[in-house]
């Protein structure tokens, strides 16, 4: 069963978490961020769960029990979670055009310049230019570098 450790320097909070996820099936308790666990729930100006194998979960204050549940679990299989999508100040770098969010969802799946030129109908070498203002526009020098900063910044999903 894996241990929950909750962690506030609110107790009425700390206690109201607790009694959210006492019905999940794990052992939770109120401690520190040093005590042994599988997972810590740390509470501040919003949720931050911590996995022990390095996942995490960021999550607004006012986060629903369910919600919680879902992403204390999603820790614990070792995923990473973010309530919000990632502050960007679209300023920064001109926009992607749908064809280039479709292009970068199929690229973040891993297809080749001929996979994606196969789904979407268009040849490699339109597919490869299309990979190329991604590259340019996202500022990554690698397809590798696009993906994480597209999954980092919420432009794209799993």
């Amino acid at each position: 069963m894996p241990r929950i450790v909750i962690v506030s320097a609110t107790p009425l909070l700390a206690d109201g978490v607790a009694a959210a996820l006492r019905d999940s099936g794990w052992s939770v308790c109120i401690g520190g961020a040093d005590d042994d666990a599988d997972a810590w729930l740390l509470l501040d100006d919003g949720v931050m769960v911590r996995g022990a194998g390095g996942a995490s979960a960021q999550l607004s204050a006012g986060v629903s029990a369910s919600r919680l549940r879902a992403a204390v679990a999603a820790v614990l299989e070792g995923l990473s979670v973010r309530e919000m999508p990632w502050a960007v100040d679209e300023s920064d770098r001109e926009p992607l055009t749908p064809r280039e969010i479709e292009v970068f969802e199929l690229l973040g799946k891993g297809l080749s310049n001929r996979d994606i030129g196969g789904v979407l109908g268009i040849s490699a070498h339109t597919a490869k230019y299309h990979v190329a203002q991604i590259l340019a526009k996202v500022g990554a020098a690698t397809r590798a570098e696009a993906v994480r900063e597209g999954l980092r910044h919420g432009w794209i999903g799993l």
